[in-house]
């Protein structure tokens, strides 16, 4: 009877170090398998910037944080995503968005931009921008974190071989246009940045004022004349692009870092030539980072740890080698991965010359102009698109 109770408390015993062991194991793999499957921030960029955002900036903070994060990302324009946003509404999977100067202004009017100034300043760098990022944050009440603030135009390039002396101010551009019908192209104002270059370029070329704007009389009056000579707007920069380089028009409005980044990249052909227009100062078109509002406090914690590191000199100081310019002031050329240096000496003999000095990109000291205000912009859009684009 004593040996039948010791089998029976022998077999309890080892029944528990079995079921104690499992569930040590248990537990072991499903910790191990939380910290191995990294959580997902999900981008989309409404403003282009592949060659930055997706080819250098996205492995590079996938890399730094080790593998804890994966990033998800998307492309669309401005209003697609906003619909998409609003559509999804509690239940949406976007944390991020990378915006110009259009989503910034019609995210906030739509109220699903967070405010990250004063809020989160701290986490976006705000110490360490440059006049103009300062500017622009003031401009849009702290809604967006500058990324760039390079020139948004007015440049224009052409084809040399159509355009044997191409104009440099909007009123031979204008006498050109009337010359040659069906052979200038812009592509529709609230979705491109060198097509808002192009237009507030004019309103400041022609004396009036962007911020007020029932009062450009003459910048209408200017756009309804060379309208007359346009088969039409197009939506996307790179359809007007496109045009150029197939020889079905001969000069579109462009933006000077990033045609200096085609050239670099050899999508130029070579009878295409960039010039500035001398009568306007340069509209500085800007990129931004802007969170979604509400967000979860984990997504909300994670967007802001990829906020930091991307508004950081280092990681902000690697857009120079694809012809952004840093809203951090604090980010040069000497802090260049090696890979991306001789893509940034390329840009330097490319970039036309008032964008560089002593072998530097720059954006010309006192020659800039910032955006108009939040209400006025998305006036200037709504304006455009009935005094103009209505009209095709």
């Amino acid at each position: 009877m004593k040996k039948y109770a010791y089998s029976i408390v022998s077999l309890l015993l080892i029944f528990t170090l079995i079921l104690s062991g499992c569930s040590g194991q248990t537990s072991g793999k499903s910790g191990a398998s939380k910290g191995d499957k990294p959580t997902t921030i999900t981008i989309y960029t409404v403003a282009g910037g592949d060659e930055y955002y997706n080819d250098i900036l996205i492995p590079m903070f996938e890399k730094e944080t080790g593998g804890k994060y994966k990033i998800e990302y998307g492309r669309g324009t401005p209003q697609e995503v906003i619909n998409k946003i609003k559509a999804q509404g509690k239940n949406g999977n976007i944390d991020l968005v990378i915006t110009g100067l259009d989503g910034l202004p019609l995210g906030i009017e739509e109220g699903i931009w967070e405010q990250l100034v004063p809020n989160y300043g701290d986490e976006v760098h705000v110490d360490e921008w440059n006049e103009i990022a300062k500017a622009y944050i003031d401009k849009f009440d702290g809604y967006g974190a500058p990324i760039t603030t390079g020139s948004g135009g007015p440049i224009i390039v052409y084809n040399e071989d159509a355009v044997k002396n191409p104009p440099t101010t909007y009123a031979e551009l204008k006498d050109w246009i009337n010359e040659h019908p069906n052979r200038f192209l812009y592509p529709t104002v609230p979705s491109s940045g060198p097509a808002r270059g192009f237009f507030l370029g004019l309103v400041n070329s022609l004396g009036e004022d962007f911020n007020n704007p029932d009062s450009l009389d003459k910048t209408w009056n200017y756009l309804e004349e060379i309208g007359d000579k346009i088969q039409h707007y197009p939506t996307k920069t790179s359809d007007a692009i496109t045009a150029l380089y197939d020889g079905d028009v001969d000069i579109i409005p462009h933006v000077p870092f990033w045609f200096a980044n085609n050239q670099v990249q050899g999508v130029v052909p070579p009878n295409i030539k960039g010039i500035t227009l001398t009568d306007s100062p340069q509209i500085i078109d800007s990129h931004f980072y802007v969170m979604l509002k509400d967000l979860p406090e984990d997504r909300k914690k994670a967007a802001l740890e990829f906020l930091t590191f991307a508004t950081s000199k280092e990681a902000q100081s690697q857009a120079l080698g694809v012809a952004f310019m840093p809203a951090n002031k604090e980010a040069s050329a000497d802090l260049l991965n090696e890979e991306y240096k001789e893509g940034y000496n390329q840009l330097v003999e490319m970039i036309l010359p008032e964008f560089k000095k002593d072998g530097e990109l720059i954006m010309p000291e006192e020659d800039w102009s910032l955006f108009p205000n939040l209400e006025e912009t998305t006036t200037l859009y709504k304006q455009w698109e009935e005094k103009i684009q209505s009209k095709k």
